[in-house]
Parts: C-alpha cells; sequence; structure tokens
C-alpha cells in the first residue's frame, strides 16, 4: 500500500474526527438524507447521564479481526453498462461516487466473475470451443483443449479490465477478487456452462481428468489480470458450488471435490506460477458449514485455503463465530448479499442489520452482489432478473441515461467511506431491550468509527460511552448513523 495515499486518507478526517467532538453522518429509510452530515457532538463527563436514554458503550483496548472492506462486482453487465451506455464523463462521475473517498463512498471490493455470471450480456469462458451467444453452448463430445491453446482475455480486455484500471486509479486501495461460475463447457462432464441440464437435471461437475486444465485456467488469468494493471487479491474457485443453475452459468462442486482439486492441482499450480492469492473454500451459504469445515480440515486444501467465503441467502451469520473458533487461524469473508425487488419493509434497516451481525460475527468483508443494474435489473442471461445494484442505469430514455444511487450504495458507504486500511473491529454493546443496533471500528490513526442502526420507528435518542466520557445523540426512525471521532 502507498503510504502516501494512506496518509491523505486520515488526513480527510481531520475536521472530523478532533480530539473531544464527534462528527455525524445519517441516512434516513426514504433517503431524503443520505449521508448527510448533521451537527457535531461534543464528549463530556458522565455527571449528567440520563438513565432513560440507551448507552453504547465502545471499548478501543478489545480488538477483533481486521477488516478488509466493502463492495459489490463489476459484472459484465455493470461494466458494460458504464461502458456502453453512459458518456466517458458519466463513468467518471459514477466512478467518482462509487469508489472515491471525498464525495464518494470508497468501495474498496471488487469480485469479479471470471467468465460469465447470470448477470452478463452473453455466455462466455476465456476458453470456449463453441459458439456462446444469449444461450449457452455445448461443446461436442471429445474436444478439448488441455493446454489451454485457445485462452484468451478478449472479452475482459475490451471493457472490463479498463474499468477495473479506472476504478484502482480512483481508489488505490481495492481488493479485487476473481470468482467462476463455471468452467469452460468443455472442462465439464456436461460439455455445457450451465450448471445443470434442465430436462434431465442432471448436474453439472468438473471432470476429474480436467483438474490440471482448470487450475492452470486459473493461473492464466490471474497472471492476466496482474499483466493488464489489475493485482489479484484472492481467489475461490466456484460460485455457490451446491447450486447447479440451470439457466445460467454454474457447476456442483461438493465439499470433497474443492478439497480434493485444491490440494491435488489448484496448490501446486500457484505454487509453481509464484501465486499468492488469499485462497477463499466454499463461496456459499451460511447453512452449510460442514463444506468449508471439510475443506479446512483435509491437509493439502487446509493448508491452501485462507479461510472462508459466505453468502447470506440461507442460514445466520453465527456460523461464521463457530467457524471461527473452529478454526481461529482462518480468516472469514461475506462475498455475495444481493438486495432485490423481493425484500420489503424497511430495506435499509435489513441490509444494514445484516452488515453489523456479519462484521460482529468475524467477517472482514461485506460483499454485496451488482455494482450497478439497469432499470430492468439486468442486463441478464437467465438466472437473477430482480436484483438490484449499489446503483441503477437508468435507461428509460436513452439518450439520457441516469445514475441513481439505490440504498445498498448508502448501506455499505456508512462504513466504507470512514475506514481505511488497516482499521480493525472493536468492542461496542448493543443496549439490550430496544431498537438499537451497532459495530465500531478503529482506523490506524485511532480515528474510531461507530456504524448505528434504529430499527424502531420512531426518532430514538443515545448516549456513546467511550473511556470515562459520554456524548449523546440521535438516531433517525428505521435510519443509520455513523459517528465518528479521534482517540
Amino acid at each position: 500500500m502507498d503510504r502516501s495515499f494512506v496518509l491523505a486518507i486520515l488526513l480527510a478526517f481531520g475536521s472530523a474526527a478532533s480530539a473531544q467532538s464527534v462528527a455525524v453522518y445519517t441516512t434516513t429509510p426514504d433517503l431524503k438524507q443520505g449521508l448527510a452530515p448533521g451537527a457535531k457532538l461534543h464528549f463530556t463527563g458522565r455527571a449528567s447521564e440520563d438513565a432513560k436514554v440507551p448507552v453504547i458503550t465502545v471499548d478501543a483496548t478489545r480488538q477483533f479481526q481486521q477488516i478488509d472492506g466493502f463492495g459489490a462486482s463489476l459484472t459484465d453487465s455493470a461494466a458494460w453498462l458504464f461502458a456502453k451506455k453512459l458518456t466517458p464523463a458519466q463513468t467518471d462521475a459514477a466512478f467518482a461516487d462509487l469508489f472515491g473517498r471525498k464525495n464518494g463512498i470508497a468501495v474498496n471490493v471488487l469480485r469479479q466473475p471470471v467468465g460469465s455470471s447470470d448477470l452478463a450480456v452473453t455466455f462466455y469462458s476465456f476458453d470456449d470451443l463453441c459458439q456462446q451467444s444469449a444461450k449457452a453452448c455445448t461443446t461436442p463430445a471429445g474436444i478439448t483443449d488441455p493446454k489451454l491453446e485457445h485462452f484468451s482475455l478478449a472479452h475482459d480486455q475490451e471493457y472490463i479490465l479498463p474499468l477495473l484500471k479506472k476504478a484502482l486509479k480512483v481508489n488505490p486501495g481495492i481488493h479485487v477478487m476473481l470468482t467462476p461460475w463455471s468452467p469452460p463447457g468443455w472442462m465439464k462432464t456436461s460439455g455445457s456452462m450451465l450448471g445443470s441440464n434442465a430436462e434431465t437435471k442432471e448436474s453439472s461437475h468438473l471432470r476429474k481428468d480436467a483438474y490440471p486444465a482448470f487450475a492452470q485456467y486459473l493461473v492464466k488469468t490471474i497472471e492476466g489480470y496482474e499483466a493488464a494493471g489489475v493485482p489479484i487479491w484472492a481467489l475461490s474457485v466456484e460460485n455457490e458450488p451446491l447450486f447447479d443453475p440451470p439457466t445460467y452459468s454454474g457447476m456442483k462442486m461438493e465439499a470433497a471435490e474443492q478439497a480434493a482439486f485444491f490440494g491435488e492441482a489448484l496448490g501446486p499450480a500457484l505454487a509453481a506460477a509464484h501465486l499468492t492469492p488469499k485462497v477463499m473454500a466454499y463461496d456459499h451459504n451460511w447453512n452449510r458449514p460442514d463444506y468449508p469445515e471439510t475443506v479446512l480440515k483435509d491437509p493439502k486444501a487446509g493448508a491452501l485455503a485462507a479461510g472462508t467465503a459466505w453468502h447470506h441467502y440461507e442460514g445466520d451469520p453465527s456460523v461464521m463465530t463457530k467457524n471461527h473458533e473452529e478454526f481461529p487461524q482462518k480468516d472469514q469473508w461475506v462475498t455475495e448479499s444481493s438486495g432485490g425487488t423481493w425484500q420489503k419493509g424497511n430495506v435499509l434497516a435489513e441490509e444494514a442489520g445484516e452488515l453489523i451481525a456479519v462484521t460482529r460475527n468475524w467477517a472482514r468483508s461485506y460483499v454485496l452482489w451488482a455494482l450497478a443494474t439497469d432499470e430492468k435489473h439486468g442486463p441478464y442471461v437467465g438466472g437473477c432478473d430482480t436484483c438490484r445494484g449499489l446503483v441503477t442505469i437508468d435507461l428509460s430514455d436513452p439518450a439520457k441515461p441516469v445514475v441513481k444511487h439505490e440504498l445498498d450504495y448508502y448501506v455499505l458507504g456508512h462504513a466504507s467511506k470512514f475506514l481505511v486500511p488497516g482499521a480493525v473491529r472493536i468492542a461496542s454493546d448493543e443496549p439490550t431491550g430496544n431498537t438499537i443496533k451497532d459495530v465500531a471500528f478503529r482506523n490506524p490513526d485511532g480515528t474510531v468509527v461507530l456504524y448505528a442502526l434504529n430499527t424502531g420507528a420512531t426518532e430514538q435518542p443515545v448516549r456513546i460511552a467511550f473511556g470515562k466520557k459520554t456524548a449523546t445523540g440521535t438516531l433517525p426512525a428505521g435510519g443509520i448513523a455513523t459517528f465518528v471521532w479521534k482517540r
């Protein structure tokens, strides 16, 4: 990390983190206030405390996990929208909002699909041996490319890699993670990138004899991205390995298969290429903690894996604490948590509550799904036609596209805007018997960031206790507040 870059970030908080004052930023469920700065609070002694006002006690001496960051995926669809549907000036402005810190939210994790996901304009891999289109092709039996002679990053070189480089220019601290939804079809039992056959219901799997080729495919992808100026921070080998979608790219990969692939193929291939990304096991829902347990307990796979990637669609984030207790030397990340039209009620509070819950349960990241979708929740080639991006690029009038910040933008921004590289979670309690949820962090310069949510329907006064002093503020009804001060 460039030390001057980190210094610039920390200096940006100077006015918001003076010794005895607390800067406050709020977002309301109707988004009429979105990361809106409010009047500063001031720490005072505890003599005049009101027993009726709930207290959040923050203790910076008790530290937990380091935070890697918050983000989403620059999917093929999102990149296509930025590159093809906006003017360069509009894309620059949107990237300043997404990745900048001064006037944006400093998103710093991008989980990049390797090949097509459901949010893509067409099906594609980096080694197609049949003609992909808006429908997945099936490679004829017997046609393979074990030496990857047809490997090409041409698809991503057109607009995905240039946009990743643009994002990195705005925020050099971005962590880029690679995840395939499917290997090339010819590596699989089905010959297709689809997760399963819609008629026979048969799942597709990675063929055992294709283990070396798939490992080299991932190596070549990492090398190609890095040669293009996009460093790779982390890697998982299969999105949602227990789900085999019949309408978009996917693949069934049982825990024993993943462990074998890690130990027999991926580990040796990465070592031979002198590549050291964080390899994350699993990358699926909280309801199957036995999956990462199997991988992490395998001697070779466990040695390779840095920890576990989780999704939020089933189960509960408390399983991450159980995983941490069983594997304290391994880390954990939430790598996909999508919002969409299926959510009802106060969705801002729902998502903010989840961010709080996952970080309180040892997650080093909270990554939503799409960075951007259009007004029809696409483009997509199958799968989610109701997913919502951090921003919507509204093409209702193609001549005048509009970029709109969605509530997800603010949910992440209340954390990502204020946390810098090296931030750690610190202790904070959640007052019992009321509507307040919270999580606290400390930046390397001592700046303390308290992310607080009021799930109730009325405004809620709250007292922050830090050391021997307190400051009293207000949480908006159903809204979020971030409090920032210097130790």
